[in-house]
């Protein structure tokens, strides 16, 4: 009841539901922690911290036993899919005694530190944690790699990456994640050897790496071969948005601007399955001259996967045409600093809209060295 009146906006409610459930059963832990955390938000902090320690007392204050409760509930939230309940346990537990938590389920730290968004530091460091102790190996080093490559550290991430291809190479998200880092170093050969094998396999992942596929062609200059590959993913699977939003984009590379607008009119822009293309329209925008309307589309955060750069380095182009250049070097130097190996690609896929963006580029990559 407590998660269903949060998720309607009744947070007083909520708070009652949470307490109702803490005061009937107080060892179920999730319930303690989303108590505790909508009453810090309430700005009520000496209710919260009496909260969380009374429900924590129940192993008589041995952190041990308490940490393996907690990731054994985090266990049992997972499988009920509630993601952000198990990732509160698993972090909590790791906060009480982080070698009891690690050793007690470590596969389980490991899969759901693959769950934490933009904290990549900390999702490395609960596979560190749980290293020692970690069964599927192939997960653990999977896991390191992807959250190694978006802390910009591709050597390290390679390595990871290609241990786990070594130990599973019917396991198909390291190959995909190899597409990327052999993507980002224009190795087009390799990247698309490591995207046609999962294109092939029936893995989820399939679609996204024949839209990446494409993605790849398309930085190779391969205009045709580009559309043929979004045109593959779209006969397969017709309901896959991305398919035309990145078809759109090889359009907007060929210079067709009526069939890239086409292709990204709509709510495709603002559907949350692919509002984070919305950065292909604010290069269509920029295309059009109009910068202002750019805006709207390059948030200046991080972007998808695919382009994690984009949002940043679109926003500086459209600010300098607006004439703020200091905000625009700004965020050039965000995407040198935290996106370094994505620059050179996203500059590729910008084409001439970013040649612009070069003497700000050179002052951030001198300003690194």
């Amino acid at each position: 009841m407590g998660v269903a009146l949060e998720a309607a906006g009744d947070r007083d409610a909520a708070v009652m539901a949470f307490e109702r459930a803490v005061a009937v059963a107080p060892g179920r832990y999730a319930s303690v922690l989303r108590l505790n955390r909508l009453l810090r938000d309430a700005g009520d902090p000496e209710r919260a911290r009496s909260v969380l320690a009374h429900g924590m007392s129940a192993h008589g204050g041995d952190p041990d036993a308490l940490a393996r409760a907690l990731v054994e509930e985090a266990e049992a939230a997972r499988d009920d899919g509630m993601t952000d309940d198990a990732l509160a346990l698993v972090a909590h537990a790791l906060a009480v005694c982080p070698r009891a938590a690690a050793a007690h389920l470590p596969d389980l730290v490991v899969e759901l530190a693959g769950q934490i968004r933009d904290r990549h530091e900390e999702a490395l460091r609960w596979c560190d944690l749980a290293a020692p102790h970690a069964q599927d190996r192939y997960g653990l080093h999977h896991q390191r790699g992807f959250s190694l490559l978006l802390l910009n550290r591709p050597a390290d991430a390679r390595r990871e990456l290609a241990a786990s291809v070594v130990l599973a190479p019917d396991r198909m998200p390291s190959w995909y994640v190899l597409g990327q880092y052999h993507r980002l170093r224009f190795e087009t050969g390799a990247a698309l050897a490591a995207y046609r094998r999962v294109w092939e396999s029936g893995h989820d992942l399939r679609w996204w790496a024949g839209l990446m596929i494409a993605q790849t062609l398309l930085s190779d200059g391969r205009l045709h071969e580009a559309m043929a590959a979004c045109d593959a993913v779209r006969l397969r699977n017709p309901d896959m948005g991305w398919a035309r939003m990145i078809g759109g984009l090889v359009q907007l590379h060929a210079g067709d601007l009526d069939a890239a607008a086409r292709a990204f009119d709509g709510d495709r822009p603002n559907d949350p399955d692919t509002a984070k293309g919305r950065v292909f329209r604010g290069m269509l925008r920029l295309a059009w001259n109009r910068p202002q309307e750019a805006l709207e589309d390059f948030d200046g955060g991080r972007g998808d996967f695919a382009c994690l750069a984009l949002p940043r380095l679109g926003r500086a182009r459209a600010l300098l045409e607006l004439g703020d250049a200091e905000e625009a070097r700004r965020l050039v130097g965000a995407a040198v600093r935290d996106e370094g190996q994505w620059v050179a690609a996203t500059l590729r896929l910008l084409g001439p809209l970013g040649q612009a963006l070069g003497p700000l580029l050179a002052a951030g990559l001198g300003g690194r060295n």
